[in-house]
């Protein structure tokens, strides 16, 4: 009877959790190795090497530090899918940003498949470099492929979480544009498969470390807070009420600066 009760048991767990089904904590941990960690701050190591587009070492001491704010994609140039959308997406919402490649920002696409050649890594520069609709960006991109020790390294300081489905027969990861400032330090993520040209204005300009942008942007840029939910720039309510205790303190500021005047006019037309 025993033997029975637990039998049935066992059919229940497994008729909830779908015939030839993983465990749900499986899937959970599954979704957490593809998912985008934040990372905000972390500094990329300048020794990592990879090979160019062009067969040409590429060691990141080359950029960083440097002058320049770095937009990095991770991904692989023989995705079926989302990483040429992700590519098609960041590059449509740069050609709508006034800032230039080469001029004010460099980009930077890294390959997680160690498989991958440069041969490969060109192809895929000169499908995508038409959709970028600025010049300079020929020599602003650089595509890297390289060991997988390198691209781990990397994707793990950056907090790029992947790994391989031998049940898709391809690479899952998260669909990400990640911001480096000129020293290599991570200063936004955006995590999207489309990126509104606003957010990608406002993250170039908080990673250029105030090089970049007007003197409005930066007044937007301070009223604005990054929300992970949503992946944008918004006014929260917390900045909402700061922004309304400051307009409050100007005005009472201004009201007791009127009535200070009105008094000392007064006075004076009593000392007259």
């Amino acid at each position: 009877m025993r033997f029975l009760a637990m039998l049935m048991l066992s059919s229940a767990t497994l008729w909830a959790q779908g015939a030839g089904m993983p465990p749900s904590s499986s899937i959970e941990a599954k979704d957490e190795a593809a998912s985008q960690l934040d990372r905000i701050g972390a500094s990329v190591d300048p020794a990592l090497t990879f090979t160019d587009e062009l067969g040409r070492p590429f060691t990141f001491k080359q950029w960083f530090p440097g002058d320049k704010p770095v937009v990095l994609m991770l991904g692989y140039y023989q995705c079926p899918a989302m990483c040429g959308q992700v590519l098609e997406a960041a590059f449509t919402a740069l050609s709508e940003v006034e800032f230039e490649p080469g001029r004010d920002y460099r980009i930077l696409s890294v390959s997680i498949d160690p498989r991958e050649t440069p041969n490969e890594a060109l192809a895929r520069k000169q499908t995508f470099l038409p959709k970028l609709a600025k010049t300079g960006g020929d020599d602003a991109w650089r595509v890297l492929t390289g060991p997988a020790a390198q691209s781990k390294q990397l994707s793990d300081t950056v907090g790029f979480g992947y790994y391989w489905s031998n049940a898709t027969n391809q690479y899952a990861h998260p669909p990400s544009l990640i911001f480096l400032t000129p020293k290599g330090q991570v200063s936004r993520v955006i995590v999207n498969t489309f990126f509104d040209p606003n957010d990608v204005h406002l993250a170039l300009i908080e990673a250029s470390e105030g090089k970049l942008g007007t003197l409005l942007d930066r007044v937007r840029l301070n009223c604005l807070t990054f929300d992970a939910r949503t992946n944008s720039y918004s006014l929260t309510a917390m900045t909402l009420m700061r922004i309304g205790g400051a307009v409050t303190v100007v005005v009472l500021a201004l009201m007791i600066w009127v009535m200070l005047r009105k008094e000392r006019r007064r006075e004076a037309a009593a000392v007259a």
